[in-house]
């Protein structure tokens, strides 16, 4: 190889490398230009610091944290997630019941959609309510039978998980997903409570009752992760992987937009 052909991969090399950054700047810009789709006030409940970047970080000064979202459903089921859903999002579906129908189903790629995340809303208050309704029937047993120390182990393993849905789980539900944004935003207006989120979606059928279906899915954000701009890297000062869960951790009020791209970035934060 000569010296010229040398110099020619080289220019060629830092092209790319120049047209790449130039994509991904224009792909910013776009996503933050105009007024922000949604703009929610998220907490140190709705943010964590990812556990595979606390290296990273130090190394290339860049800080970024990422969305703590929820499923309504303790048991991973959507209940949002019918046949009608998954058609309309795209994905083929068998007329008839086969007995391949569940395999069938999860050789499907997954789909680009938009994903509807809800902040404290009544998606956080129905497990408010799960949590309270549990803990009360636990505390009835033990009344029933006050020596019971099973009873009163259950009994205060259901004032933890209270404790947790209070005052440290991210109240952040991923409630439903679809393909028109317009659509969606006409279901969901409150830009301050609803944010749409560009990802993808594979669904696969998960145990129902007998002769029902039910479906869940595996869900991935295209963008879950925000950065963090270096003015305010002080806020997140101390902050551990996965540390927005613990009490001791400091309290944030963290602004967030999310643009045409249905991408997120930092607006502001304190504590």
């Amino acid at each position: 190889m000569n010296a010229q052909s040398t110099r020619r991969r080289l220019w060629l090399g830092l092209g790319l490398i120049l047209l790449s950054n130039a994509v991904a700047l224009a792909g910013v810009y776009y996503n933050r230009s105009g007024e922000p789709e949604s703009r929610l006030t998220l907490s140190e409940r709705e943010l964590r610091l990812p556990y595979g970047d606390w290296l990273g970080h130090e190394e290339n000064s860049g800080l970024r944290l990422e969305l703590v979202w929820r499923r309504a459903d303790e048991s991973w089921q959507l209940d949002w997630l019918s046949e009608d859903k998954l058609r309309a999002l795209g994905f083929r579906l068998p007329e008839s019941a086969a007995d391949d129908w569940p395999r069938r189903l999860s050789r499907q790629l997954a789909r680009p959609v938009l994903l509807v995340l809800e902040l404290d809303g009544p998606a956080y208050r129905r497990q408010l309510d799960r949590a309270r309704q549990a803990l009360a029937e636990a505390q009835e047993r033990v009344q029933a039978r006050p020596q019971d120390r099973e009873l009163q182990r259950q009994r205060d393993g259901r004032q933890e998980q209270l404790t947790q849905e209070e005052r440290h789980a991210s109240r952040l539900f991923l409630v439903d997903a679809g393909l028109d944004a317009q659509a969606l935003r006409q279901a969901y207006p409150d830009r301050q409570r609803y944010l749409l989120l560009a990802g993808r979606l594979k669904p696969y059928e998960s145990a129902g009752q007998p002769g029902q279906r039910r479906f869940s899915a595996a869900v991935y954000p295209e963008s879950p992760r925000i950065g963090v701009p270096h003015a305010l890297r002080g806020v997140f000062a101390g902050w551990q992987p996965g540390g927005g869960y613990r009490e001791e951790g400091p309290r944030v009020r963290v602004q967030v937009a999310f643009g045409r791209r249905h991408e997120p970035w930092m607006v502001d934060a304190r504590r």
